[in-house]
């Protein structure tokens, strides 16, 4: 395999993480909506799981609607993480025998892709439920913040990869 093929293939596999979660997250929360949005989404919005801190529970949302107005939220940003991702690994595919130019144009739903993944994970998961509502405080379920670095990490890394330019060589 060449050098050109090989660095043509990396961000191709890389968008397979944005992808595939994204699509398995649309399907996990479709599938259990009311567990997600009853034992993990709610919870969260409502800082039940946190150190009870007067100071920093001011913050919570306790509305009814919230827990399921978040859910839908979350589950719209991860299909369309997947749905972009997927869209540009196809293009990616398909551009892999053109040139430079056409390549680093093929790239653009993944990266729309990527965005979306870190949004949702990265400053989703991570910073407003990890740190606005506090999950990190939580005893019984910190996986929300771990879960949204798991996954926004790779997302980040392909959106590194998928913006470096083609070398003017073809290479």
């Amino acid at each position: 395999m060449s050098y050109r093929a090989a660095r043509r293939l990396s961000p191709i596999v890389l968008l397979l993480f944005p992808a595939l979660w994204g699509w398995l997250g649309l399907l996990n929360n479709v599938s259990g909506f009311s567990g997600t949005r009853d034992f993990a989404v709610r919870p969260m919005l409502e800082m039940s799981d946190t150190y009870g801190n007067p100071a920093q529970t001011w913050r919570a949302v306790t509305a009814p609607w919230a827990a399921t107005v978040a859910l839908v939220a979350i589950t719209a940003a991860e299909a369309l993480a997947g749905l972009f991702s997927t869209i540009g690994i196809i293009r990616l595919i398909g551009a892999r025998g053109g040139s430079g130019e056409t390549f680093d144009a093929a790239k653009t739903a993944g990266i729309y892709g990527c965005l979306l993944a870190i949004l949702v994970w990265g400053i989703g998961f991570m910073v407003i439920a990890g740190d606005w509502f506090l999950s990190w405080q939580s005893e019984s379920s910190i996986d929300g913040q771990l879960g949204g670095m798991i996954y926004a990490l790779p997302s980040m890394l392909a959106l590194v990869v998928l913006l470096l330019p083609e070398p003017p060589d073809g290479r």
